[in-house]
């Protein structure tokens, strides 16, 4: 049986179970006090013919809901009507993903008329859509009326009563008014719920991502089973020393029954042994069993939980890595952008980087775009050197009336073929331009001044100012971007009744599909257009061409049937979408080309060229053309001057495989020194993913950089898992887009920029900033002490362990293997919960070895994280190596001076309990030193623990003694004895 109360045995796991419990109590409690006022704002709904007030946690499906302007919509319903005739409005989706530009909504066409209560009580139907997801960015569903009962005049009436009453009308992510969208610019709007709770899609998206671990945790699960072996080793060693002086005990008991059988016990003052040896054997497994579980430091787990939080804290708290941003309460102002730190179980991986992969646009550009050049009919103008160049030439008369035409319809096609939405600035009382895009900003901002400015825009128009003349042109359908199709088209009705079809988009997706005819599209027109394209790709610049074709009557309509049809498909909508929208996209005319600006970050070559001595390898995975992606990696220091620039571009499987066996080769014979930069392009990725994934791995393992251009979402998180499934490294992915979502998750560790294109990659990052340069710090300043701290931490926590119950095996020597403790039980409860827990916390929150300055002046100090510095077999050996001989130490030292009987003040030999304290005292001493002596920044609250750990254990002497649970006077005897100050 155990020589501990149950209590003693129970006590340290209860105090780490009520620590995580009273975490999940206060974090549910905080959820609870969210969920209930998220639940119970007021809102308006139609029922029984009028307007009633209820909480919006009342709401459900089927009931229509009244929004007015500057409402927050609570559930995810269906715009039925709104203020204005043509069943348009405005909202604002910052809660959904950051953006506080306007999106433009519209009512389903069909029921825009309802814009009464008692027009809107008497819809009646069903609604068929898909099940509740958290695409933000689509939905099918399709809605049946009953039409006898309405007099919308965009209805279909039933002529006689054997006319069928029940219309199908689509319905789209375009009706959708998503919960947590804000109406602005509209004075109301009635919709139909379709989601509530939590079957809205904004808290579908609030869902865990996956749990990440970080590598020093997987580390610590190995110590711990390592710690579980040496407990294993000191149990069966102590009940094999017990068996063998139990069976000489036995055996002489046995001897002795023969002949004194009334008193044959050997050791008198415990009895006769067992005569059971599989109970006795039982009972001392138990015994041992409950002393040596303090090997492991169940403490620990709670510390390191602690420690993560203060040091995210901190992160947080850094005020050099802020960053101004205007101010959206006090407009002209700015306020200082915090970091955010999402998941702070990774803050020692910060500090053992293997590889990073960054997008580019807005990760390592300011995503500020600014027109930089158009291209028109073969010749390139420079507006940006040349401010209001496009306008001087389109109104000069030396200008060729073909020239003029077609930059006139150059003009057009950007003024026409946007999602921006035109509003005025109350205060400056000028023409604003509000989009998703800053492209299509810059596009219409840079057109406005060439003549063609946007003056407003509607669902079915678009009021242009064209040279000085304003037209109002039908817009009969706008075939939407996408990062699947990477274009955007238009269909309009021009002044003179002729439909054109408009479109832009990335250039190699345009030239695929031009017209190959040479009256259309001359050959020289077209070489020159691609030259073009090349120049701006070089100087780094971002590119959209930019076309048109004419359409036929029959042509649309056909179009337009066929399209109604796939809206109206319940099911794989947007894929039947695109097949007809292909249909028209389709022999396209070229009309030019826009370059726009985009420049570097402050600080962005600096940083990475600290991360590459940092001995950090560094992709970029970007959408951008190779020329563009190569610029910016010669401007961003990503490939240096003294770099050998391989380019991997093949077009087919073949050639892919041969050219990497030929750079394998060159690599393998290059003895130069010099490093490499490899450059591929995604269509080469596309063969490579399919069949030679490690050829790729090779080369690009060899290089120090490596940049992937014209990569899709998924290709970038292809990239990252490849690198790190097959290399079992830490990987980082930057990145401030939606299409970085997919890679940020796949990496170890995932960082999100706070900037223009929403917070949908700042959702799901671990951490979050505002530029680009702040890694650099997160990485070698917080990452590096984060990694130094927890790793002390933890090796300190085991010393201590091992070295307070190893001398509790030292002892049984001492015992005769009896299972007697040799610590007070109350110290034996409290060691780690209490006497020794705020030291290490204390060293794992505030300790350098360098300071911050070092750090950045010497990138080498990072590489001492990655080459094992402190966390290394030796040192694990030499932790081990020191509990044992302190541990034997201590137990010398008390057996030297106890072993014979030490004597008390009176004259009487001091018994068991001045014992313990005698054995309690250095090794609570002895523990302190030990992190005493491996603390380099002392800060005053270093002092205040370690003194207080001493007083507490002084303290807990006589309260033990008030509670009687030793001895009275033990603790006057024991620090009267010289012995225990020795």
């Amino acid at each position: 049986m155990s020589s501990l109360s149950p209590i003693t045995q129970i006590f340290p796991l209860v105090i780490v179970v009520v620590f995580a419990a009273a975490k999940e109590a206060i974090e549910d409690y905080a959820r609870y006090k969210a969920d209930r006022a998220a639940n119970s704002q007021p809102c308006t709904v139609i029922r029984q013919g009028r307007k009633q007030e209820i909480i919006s946690m009342n709401l459900q499906p089927g009931d229509i809901l009244y929004v007015e302007k500057e409402d927050k919509c609570p559930v995810d319903a269906v715009i039925i009507s709104t203020s204005y005739e043509d069943g348009t409005c405005f909202v604002e989706t910052a809660e959904l993903d950051g953006e506080t530009n306007l999106k433009r909504r519209s009512a389903v066409p069909e029921l825009s008329g309802l814009t009464t209560v008692e027009s809107v009580s008497r819809l009646r139907g069903h609604i068929n859509c898909e099940q509740p997801n958290e695409n933000l960015n689509s939905f099918e569903g399709a809605v049946h009326i009953d039409t006898s009962r309405l007099s919308s005049p965009h209805l279909a009436p039933a002529h006689h009563a054997s006319a069928p009453t029940a219309q199908i009308l689509p319905l789209t992510m375009s009706n959708l008014l998503l919960r947590g969208a804000v109406l602005r610019n509209t004075d109301f709007a009635y919709a139909l719920v379709i989601y509530t709770g939590s079957n809205t899609k904004i808290i579908r998206n609030l869902k865990r991502s996956k749990i990440k671990s970080s590598t020093l945790e997987r580390k610590l699960n190995w110590l711990v089973c390592g710690a579980f072996v040496y407990n294993a080793a000191l149990l069966i060693s102590s009940v094999v020393l017990e068996w063998v002086h139990y069976r000489r005990v036995w055996g002489e008991e046995q001897e002795r029954k023969k002949t004194v059988p009334d008193d044959y016990a050997v050791e008198w003052y415990l009895g006769v042994k067992d005569s059971s040896g599989g109970r006795h054997v039982g009972q001392t497994v138990v015994s041992f069993f409950v002393l040596y579980t303090y090997v492991i430091p169940i403490s620990l787990f709670v510390t390191m939980e602690l420690v993560r939080l203060c040091q995210a804290k901190f992160m947080m708290w850094d005020a050099q890595m802020r960053v101004e941003v205007p101010d959206p309460v006090r407009p002209g102002q700015t306020v200082k952008l915090k970091m955010k730190a999402n998941n702070s179980n990774l803050n020692e991986d910060l500090g053992c980087v293997d590889y990073i992969f960054s997008d580019k646009t807005g990760t390592l550009t300011q995503n500020d775009m600014r027109l930089a050049a158009w291209y028109v009919e073969g010749r390139v103008l420079e507006e940006m050197k040349e401010p209001g160049i496009f306008e001087r030439r389109l109104k000069d008369p030396d200008t060729p009336p073909e020239t003029r035409e077609t930059m006139t319809l150059f003009g057009r096609a950007l003024s026409l073929c946007h999602s921006v939405i035109p509003s005025i600035d109350e205060k400056t009382n000028t023409t604003i331009y509000e989009s998703q895009s800053p492209d299509e900003t810059a596009l219409l901002h840079g057109i406005s001044q060439a003549g063609f400015k946007l003056l407003s825009r509607s669902k079915n128009h678009t009021t242009v100012n064209v040279l000085g003349t304003v037209e109002k042109t039908p817009v009969l359908q706008t075939l939407e971007f996408s990062s699947d199709r990477k274009r955007m088209s238009v269909i309009v009705r021009t002044e003179s009744g002729e439909l054109h079809l408009y479109c832009k988009g990335a250039d190699n997706i345009i030239m695929a599909r031009l017209s190959p005819s040479p009256e259309h599209n001359p050959p020289e027109m077209s070489a020159k257009t691609e030259e073009a394209l090349h120049h701006f790709a070089e100087e780094g610049l971002r590119t959209l061409m930019i076309a048109w074709r004419p359409l036929g009557e029959e042509e649309y309509e056909a179009f337009r049937v066929a399209y109604a049809e796939a809206e109206r498909s319940v099911g794989d909508r947007e894929r039947k979408v695109a097949e007809v929208c292909e249909r028209v996209e389709r022999d396209l005319r070229v009309l030019g080309c826009t370059a726009i600006e985009d420049r570097l970050q402050d600080e962005v070559p600096e940083t990475i060229e600290y991360l590459l001595q940092c001995d950090v390898h560094i992709w970029l995975l970007t959408g951008d053309k190779m020329e563009t992606a190569i610029n910016i990696g010669n401007s961003s220091r990503l490939i240096g001057p003294d770099m050998h620039v391989i380019i991997l571009k093949s077009k087919t499987e073949k050639e892919v495989v041969a050219d990497m066996e030929r750079i394998i080769k060159e690599m393998d014979e290059r003895k130069d020194g010099r490093r490499n930069a490899l450059v591929v392009n995604g269509d080469t990725l596309t063969h490579i993913f399919a069949n030679h994934p490690h050829h790729f791995l090779t080369i690009g393992t060899r290089c120090h950089s490596v940049i992937c251009c014209r990569v899709t979402p998924l290709q970038k998180a292809l990239v990252v898992k490849l690198v790190q499934n097959s290399l079992k490294c830490v990987t980082l992915a930057i990145g401030d887009g939606a299409n970085d979502v997919s890679m940020i998750q796949a990496a170890n560790i995932g960082v999100g920029i706070m900037g223009r294109e929403g917070a949908q990659a700042v959702r799901a990052a671990d951490y979050a900033f505002g530029e680009f340069r702040f890694l650099r710090r997160l990485m070698a300043v917080h990452g590096r002490y984060s990694y130094m701290r927890m790793s002390g931490l933890i090796f300190y926590s085991f010393y201590k362990n091992l070295t307070f119950i190893t001398v509790q095996w030292w002892y049984g020597f001492m015992s005769a293997w009896s299972g007697q403790a040799v610590y007070e039980e109350v110290f034996l409860t409290a060691f780690n919960v209490v006497f020794t827990s705020l030291p290490p916390l204390i060293y794992a929150i505030f300790e350098r070895d360098v300071t911050e300055t070092r750090i950045n002046a010497y990138p080498q100090l990072y590489r001492q994280v990655q080459r094992g510095q402190y966390w290394s077999p030796l040192l694990i050996f030499t932790t081990l190596l020191s509990s044992l001989w302190h541990s034997f130490a201590i137990f010398g030292s008390v057996w030297l001076v106890h072993h014979e009987g030490a004597v008390d003040t009176n004259g009487r030999s001091t018994g068991y309990w001045v014992q313990c304290y005698l054995f309690s005292t250095p090794i609570l001493i002895t523990v302190l030193l030990k992190s005493a002596v491996g603390t380099r920044l002392w800060v005053w609250p270093t002092w205040v623990v370690i003194l207080a750990s001493l007083c507490l254990n002084v303290v807990a002497m006589f309260v033990v003694e008030v509670f009687k649970f030793v001895e009275k006077g033990t603790s006057e005897i024991g620090h009267a004895l010289p012995a225990y100050y020795l």
